[in-house]
């Protein structure tokens, strides 16, 4: 049986050892809090983040595809402020690059997720050949 969680054991592949590395989640633990900064995070009274149940490979490409995608606009967000920030930075690029790496294979494989994955003069107009990543198939 496939482990479809395994993502969560690459959280800190390409986290340096500085000082905004000591400050951010995994992909995986900020995805499912909402937040990458953990000094930015705050409990709302006793809910705690719900570990996700994948039961396939589609659906385990698709959810790592979101945490690092999420991680990276999360390191952006931090860039936008502080855009001396060398190490972050780094981080920043580590996360475009494998977000892009990551969406290239999936679309490779499901089809686009994104209108502009697509070649605008296929005919018939072939985004709306794919199912959306919400629908069950």
């Amino acid at each position: 049986m496939n482990n479809y969680n395994s993502f969560e054991t690459f959280n800190n592949m390409f986290l340096t050892q500085d000082s905004i590395s000591n400050n951010i989640y995994g992909p995986y633990e900020g995805y499912l809090k909402g937040n990458l900064f953990k000094n930015l995070y705050s409990e709302y009274k006793n809910y705690k983040p719900r570990n996700v149940s994948i039961t396939d490979e589609k659906s385990e490409a698709l959810f790592n595809l979101n945490q690092v995608c999420f991680a990276m606009h999360e390191i952006n967000l931090y860039l936008d402020v502080f855009p001396d920030d060398f190490e972050a930075l780094k981080i920043f690029s580590n996360y475009e690059n494998m977000c892009n790496n990551m969406l290239s294979s999936y679309q490779e494989k499901y089809g686009p997720i994104e209108v502009n994955s697509i070649n605008g003069n296929d005919m018939p107009f072939s985004w709306v050949n794919n199912s959306f990543p919400w629908e069950v198939d």
